[in-house]
Parts: structure tokens; C-alpha cells; sequence
């Protein structure tokens, strides 16, 4: 009897004790652990279905990123090691000139010689602009010459597009027909397209004096990259390359690219007949790309950025299903060298990217060539002034950049 007392006794100051202190009693306890039990059922489904979202876009990515043709190419800015150079056909030879230098140094030009770098014709290019002889002993300089800084920096990413004129990359390589650097200004929030002449007659190492084109035919996208370098200081480490078939077939994927033609440019353009606004198809998109003999090869350019622009605008405005069905067509057509962790980090900036204004650059800029002739290499573009066009890139492309740091 005083035992069941006792018990009832302890047992009710228990829940007094409890009721005081706010300690749950036993009862409560098990209702508790029920809860928790839902609670990490719930976390745990969280964490698998979250697992399984970075799981299925990891297996994506590599999917797509396994669509690419790699070359693991990568360049280096300040690697002078030479790059060997093919064997080309007699067409594509240029007689070197004597004492071609190795780099090429951009000075700002003196103003008794507005067009430094001087002509091409010369023996050598001088690292210090060339001033003419004066009755009176030159003073010293009392400044050290400015030399340029690369343009080169972390705040804009910069892709060499390389447009081959090759039917099959693997039979030969071709010459570069389109050469446009993309540019993304992460400062300023813009993308610049910046058409390089093909034309151009320039210092291309390990070959000597010859158009700017056939640097890619005569040791792919490395030479080209080093030739736009030394002659023009602007760094494109990663490349994108696409041959003519490959063009196509990406405006296709598209569904085409609308643009305005006129009446001159319709009669080069299969199943066009006369000026005003179509959607051109794949074919008919490269027939406008190639238009050089109504106007100039400038003109050309301009053209080639156009339909580029197009497409870039039309990714911009592609749903994800979309963009989906365009990749499998489109990154099948592509070569490059950008590391496959540069290419996850631009999709993921792609958002971002996407709200970007795209605007043009052609390189030479007006003022700063002419027309000229070589045998063996004909018809020729000379840059009487690379100064100019290294400052057309560096206020443009890279605005709001400090490249002295």
C-alpha cells in the first residue's frame, strides 16, 4: 500500500516538477521524436532531390561539353617558342624581307612621322619612331619611350572566331577568311565585335611580310593569334573555328537570319533576286558573308558582323528548350581550345551576358590604310599607322580598364 502510494506521490510531483521546469514528460517526448522523424525525412528528400538536380545539369553539361571538338591548344601571350610552319602551295609565298624582326614593338608616333610603324617596304621595323636628320645635334630624350601595354586583362574576355574557308578541317585547314574577336567588357557591360581585314599586309613570325589570312593556312589558329599580337598588341588566348559547311548548318539550326539586302548585294545571293528584308537561310547567310566585289573587302566585314550579331541576338532570345536543340546542332560544328571550365563558368554567366549591348569594331580603322600591289601576293591592304588602331581597341574594347596594372 505505501509503496503505490509512494508512487503515485512521486509520480504526481513528477509532473508537477515537469510543469514547473517546462521539461516535456515522457509522453511529450515521444511526440517529439515523431516530429524530428518527419523533419529529417523531409531534409533527406530535399538533399536527394537537390543531389539529383546537380546531378542531372552536371551530366548535361558534360553531354554538351562532349559535343565539342578540343584541340588543348592552349596560348600562351608570352611564350616566344617558335611555331612550326606547313609547306604551302607557291600562291601562298611572299619573299621575306631582310632583317624582319622577331616582336614588334608599339611606339606612339613622333610627330614628324605620322605614320609609324613605318612601311612594310623598308628593311626593318625600328623599336623608336624614325626621325629625319636636323642641322642641329638631337637633344637627349628626357623621357624613357612609352611602350604599349598589351591588351590583355581580366575584366574582358576576349575569343578569336575563325570562319575557315575548308570544306574539312581534317584535309586542310584553309585560310581564315572571317577573323572577329568577341569581347566581353565586364566594366562597361558591353560585347564588341572586332573584324580583323583579311587583306591586311603584316609581319606574320616565321614567314615574313604577307596578308593576314594566310597566317592561319600556314600554322592554324597559334600563328594567327601571335600575328594579331605583335602587329596589333590585342591577346585572344581562346579560339572558336568553323568552317564554311559548319557556318551554314548553324544558321540553319536557327531557323535563319533576318537582314536587309540591297539590290546590289541580292544578285550575289542564291534565290534572291532584288533588295528588301529576308530571313536567309544557311546557304544563302554565307553567300552575304562573302560579298566582296560590289564594294570592298571592308565592306565584307561588315557583313560578316551583321549576321553575327544576328545569331548572337537570337541565342539571347532562345528559351531553354530552344537553346537545347541548338546546341546539339551547333557545338558539333565547333573546334576550340577554351578549357572546359571556362565554358561551364560563360553558360552560367550566360543570363547575364544575354542583356549585353553588341557593338562593331573593324581593324584597320579609316585614316589609317591604303590600297597597294606586291607581286606574288597582289592585291594588298598596308597599315600606315597600327598606333591608331592599337588606340581604336584599347578606348573601345577595353574602356574602363587600367591596363598599366
Amino acid at each position: 500500500m505505501s509503496s503505490d502510494a509512494d508512487d503515485r506521490v512521486d509520480g504526481v510531483n513528477d509532473t508537477a516538477k515537469t510543469e514547473d521546469t517546462g521539461v516535456q514528460n515522457g509522453g511529450n517526448k515521444k511526440r517529439k521524436l515523431k516530429g524530428g522523424h518527419i523533419a529529417l525525412i523531409v531534409i533527406g528528400a530535399l538533399l536527394v532531390l537537390i543531389l539529383a538536380a546537380v546531378l542531372t545539369v552536371t551530366l548535361i553539361f558534360h553531354r554538351y561539353m562532349n559535343k565539342i571538338n578540343y584541340t588543348h591548344d592552349p596560348y600562351d601571350p608570352f611564350d616566344t617558342a617558335e611555331i612550326p610552319i606547313d609547306s604551302l602551295p607557291p600562291e601562298y609565298y611572299d619573299t621575306p624581307e631582310e632583317g624582319t624582326p622577331t616582336t614588334i614593338v608599339i611606339t606612339p608616333p613622333a610627330t614628324t612621322d605620322p605614320n609609324y610603324p613605318v612601311d612594310p617596304e623598308s628593311t626593318a621595323i625600328p623599336e623608336t619612331p624614325t626621325v629625319p636628320p636636323t642641322p642641329t645635334p638631337t637633344p637627349e630624350p628626357t623621357e624613357e619611350p612609352y611602350v604599349a601595354p598589351l591588351l590583355m586583362s581580366d575584366q574582358v574576355y576576349n575569343v578569336l572566331i575563325i570562319g575557315s574557308d575548308s570544306r574539312d578541317l581534317s584535309t586542310f585547314r584553309g585560310n581564315s577568311d572571317v577573323m572577329i574577336i568577341l569581347s566581353i567588357n565586364k566594366v562597361t557591360k558591353k560585347i564588341w565585335l572586332t573584324s580583323f581585314q583579311r587583306d591586311t599586309y603584316l609581319y606574320v613570325p616565321g614567314v615574313g611580310y604577307n596578308k593576314l589570312n594566310c597566317a592561319y593556312a600556314y600554322s592554324g589558329a597559334k600563328l594567327l593569334q601571335r600575328t594579331l599580337q605583335e602587329n596589333y598588341s590585342i591577346v585572344a588566348p581562346n579560339y572558336v573555328i568553323v568552317t564554311f559547311d559548319g557556318f551554314k548548318d548553324v544558321i540553319d539550326a536557327l531557323g535563319g537570319v533576318e537582314l536587309e539586302i540591297t539590290d546590289k548585294e541580292a544578285k550575289y545571293i542564291n534565290g534572291i533576286s532584288t533588295g528588301g528584308k529576308y530571313n536567309l537561310n544557311g546557304s544563302q547567310a554565307l553567300d552575304y558573308s562573302r560579298i566582296r566585289y560590289i564594294d570592298s573587302d571592308f565592306a565584307r566585314t561588315q557583313r560578316q558582323r551583321n549576321v553575327l550579331t544576328v545569331v548572337i541576338n537570337k541565342l539571347k532570345a532562345q528559351s531553354v528548350s530552344e537553346l537545347t536543340k541548338t546546341m546539339d546542332v551547333l557545338l558539333p560544328l565547333l573546334t576550340t581550345n577554351i578549357p572546359k571550365s571556362e565554358l561551364s563558368s560563360l553558360i552560367l554567366k550566360a543570363p547575364e551576358y544575354s542583356k549585353y549591348p553588341v557593338s562593331q569594331l573593324r581593324i584597320p580603322i579609316d585614316g589609317t590604310w591604303k590600297y597597294d600591289y606586291k607581286p606574288k601576293v597582289t592585291h594588298i591592304v598596308r597599315v600606315t599607322s597600327f598606333w591608331d588602331n592599337y588606340v581604336a581597341m584599347r578606348d573601345k574594347i577595353y574602356e574602363g580598364i587600367d591596363l598599366e596594372n
